[in-house]
């Protein structure tokens, strides 16, 4: 596909194809009109078609060329929640931590044509991956992590935050953070409100998954060996909130089945979104114009140089 950087100087041909025919190449002898149909039509035609690949290589002709995953119709940024809590066992077999880490994977490669930021979070937020579309390194990422209880917390706002800047300069219409957390916010100076508030700011949706049953305990694993029931606070209206802030949805996931059937109410929200332009990128051509140019500027600079010194005829109308 052929597309122009600059297209608004093509505006430039109607003032230079008209100069272009008013004075018009005086093709043939000097002292004799152009006889023939030819002679004529080029006195006519040369200068105007030089005048117009001028204009567009000033332009700026671009080749496009189609680069698929470059510019994603949507921009996610994960926001994990990795306290110590996600290794609840709410269904007596995966924990939190393992079964939002297996159904991310699945919701991310699902979505091939999407870029994905990884912020995970406890007491502090971390950024483990800049947007990308590298899905597969995304999931080695994500394959790789482990809890780590030295640090423990949940910094809800701060890794909000933290998501928002990394979708801050994105260039994509539809920009999308997904925080799963099982907890309240008890530790961090930004409060996620303040958080949802940036994000409406730079019209980005927030959605929310609530991991875990409010007011509900739930079986954790011993370091020991053995397991307790043990509850933890949850903030349920909060990230209702900030969701509808936002203009998102707030899920909540009981389960693994649960989160499952929560990314894909997402996953199908999302498919919604206004898509973007097709991502391609641009082989310049103003090089092989300016040579079509001057291929049709020789005969003309020819001539001119045969004809210099000689008086000009008379039917030209000079005086």
């Amino acid at each position: 596909m052929i597309a122009l950087r600059y297209p608004l100087l093509l505006l430039l041909l109607v003032p230079g194809l008209w100069a272009a025919w008013r004075a018009s190449y005086r093709w043939g002898i000097p002292s004799a009109r152009p006889t023939g149909r030819i002679a004529r039509v080029l006195a006519r035609a040369l200068p105007a078609i030089l005048m117009g690949l001028l204009v567009l290589a000033a332009s700026g002709p671009e080749l496009r060329r189609v680069l698929k995953g470059r510019a994603p119709v949507v921009d996610f940024a994960v926001v994990l929640d990795g306290s110590s809590s996600m290794r609840a066992l709410d269904d007596g077999r995966e924990s939190r931590w393992d079964a939002a880490r297996r159904l991310l994977r699945t919701f991310i490669l699902r979505r091939s044509d999407d870029r994905f930021a990884l912020v995970l979070f406890s007491a502090h937020p971390v950024t483990l991956s800049p947007l990308s579309a590298d899905h597969a390194r995304l999931w080695g990422t994500l394959r790789r992590l482990n809890l780590d209880s030295r640090d423990d917390g949940t910094a809800i706002g701060s890794a909000l935050m933290t998501a928002v800047r990394r979708l801050s300069e994105s260039p994509a219409r539809s920009r999308v953070i997904l925080l799963l957390t099982d907890g309240a916010q008890n530790r961090g100076r930004v409060s996620p409100e303040e958080a949802a508030s940036e994000a409406r700011l730079c019209g980005i949706r927030i959605h929310t998954v609530l991991l875990g049953k409010p007011g509900a305990e739930s079986l954790y694993p011993l370091e020991g060996g053995g397991q307790a029931w043990l509850k933890v606070d949850t903030d349920p209206e909060t990230l209702h909130r900030i969701a509808a802030a936002t203009g998102g949805e707030a899920l909540a996931a009981n389960d693994p089945a649960g989160l499952e059937r929560s990314l894909a109410a997402i996953d199908h929200l999302e498919k919604t979104a206004l898509p973007v332009d097709p991502p391609s990128e641009g082989e310049p051509l103003a090089l092989w114009v300016l040579l079509a140019a001057a291929l049709v500027a020789l005969p003309l600079a020819a001539d001119l140089a045969r004809k210099r010194g000689r008086p000009r005829p008379s039917w030209t109308g000079a005086p």
